[in-house]
């Protein structure tokens, strides 16, 4: 693309005012919804605590994940700082005119990590969230179910890998990813090869939002099995299925990419996509985090308890946490008394 030799009349349009301002407010929501994630595990341990029994933690494999989806999150949203800052949401003709191919190049290159921290993000979400719907079939027996949840977390995994590794590879030299146009009059342009970008990101779209779909759909035969009152079933299952709001997040930004990627204002089109990119996996890890965040009632209950001069109600220590007195009539008094509990 040729560099303007006059600064283009539109150049005071520019969306990145409004992208900052998403970015921001995705990165405060996600605080807030990690900072109560943890005092609702926190909770979880005092209320177990206060029970008989050997003392176990509350943390498990689904935390792990939510921490690397939340440091992942952190380094997307910083990566689109950068990436504004080089010129998103700027249109094509200012950026080059202000910093020419030089500033186009670094923009590519801010986009290119975007996209790396955002699957590795999304795939982390989903990690954690199957981790957490197998604590919640410990000890109730459903091998189906845990063989069903096996296979997903493996094709999740396996996703997520080859969606990273595509990114990271999907032009050979890699810095032909944000820098063709110099590879391709270098010495190594005979190397010079790239995937169809177009194609990959479309397909990665859809698969993100069936997969979403998959992770969030499967909690229904999860949870209807187990035998609590209908009111804790309902919130239960309501606190699960939130996560629809993932796969609608990930509808929307597939409905912006094929403009995007024929668009030669690249640099003004991407703008709302990463807007969506950002909200895509803030809102898997809110939705993630909703089922910790609700043992924060524990803190409330034991109150009252205290106030009462009741003490705490005595439960098994287990790294679960209590849902109320599920089984799913299946497992016998272990079932009842662990499987419950996630």
């Amino acid at each position: 693309m040729n560099i303007p030799n006059d600064l283009p009349p539109n150049a005071i349009e520019t969306q990145t005012s409004s992208a900052r301002i998403v970015t921001m407010s995705a990165c405060l929501v996600v605080s807030i919804a990690v900072f109560l994630r943890y005092v609702g595990r926190w909770a979880l341990q005092l209320h177990l605590n206060a029970g008989p029994g050997k003392r176990e933690g509350v943390y498990g494999l689904d935390d792990v994940f939510n921490v690397a989806a939340v440091l992942a999150f952190y380094g997307l949203a910083v990566a689109v700082f950068v990436a504004i800052h080089r010129g998103m949401g700027v249109h094509v003709e200012a950026v080059l005119y202000e910093r020419g191919q030089k500033g186009l190049t670094n923009l590519n290159q801010a986009i290119f990590v975007c996209a790396i921290f955002y699957n590795i993000t999304l795939g982390m979400i989903k990690l954690s969230v199957l981790s957490l719907y197998r604590r919640i079939l410990r000890g109730i027996a459903s091998h189906k179910m845990c063989t069903i949840l096996r296979a997903m977390f493996v094709i999740v995994a396996c996703n997520t890998m080859a969606n990273v590794l595509v990114v990271v590879f999907q032009c050979w030299p890699i810095e032909a990813t944000w820098d063709s146009r110099r590879i391709r009059n270098s010495s190594r342009a005979d190397r010079y090869r790239c995937v169809n970008i177009n194609a990959f990101y479309i397909g990665n779209s859809v698969t993100g939002m069936l997969t979403d779909a998959m992770v969030y759909l499967v909690s229904i035969p999860i949870v209807k099995p187990l035998q609590m009152d209908s009111r804790t079933k309902i919130q239960l299952l309501a606190t699960t299925l939130v996560g629809g709001l993932a796969v609608i997040t990930s509808a929307v930004r597939l409905g912006f990419l094929p403009k995007l990627l024929h668009d030669p204002d690249v640099t003004m089109a991407m703008a709302v996509p990463m807007d969506w990119s950002v909200i895509e996996p803030a809102v898997g890890i809110i939705v993630s985090s909703m089922p910790a965040i609700r043992a924060i009632r524990f803190l409330r209950r034991q109150e009252e308890n205290n106030s009462h001069g009741l003490g705490a109600i005595s439960r098994p220590a287990t790294n679960h946490i209590p849902l109320g007195n599920a089984s799913n009539g299946t497992g016998g008094g272990r079932a009842g008394g662990e499987g419950g509990r996630i």
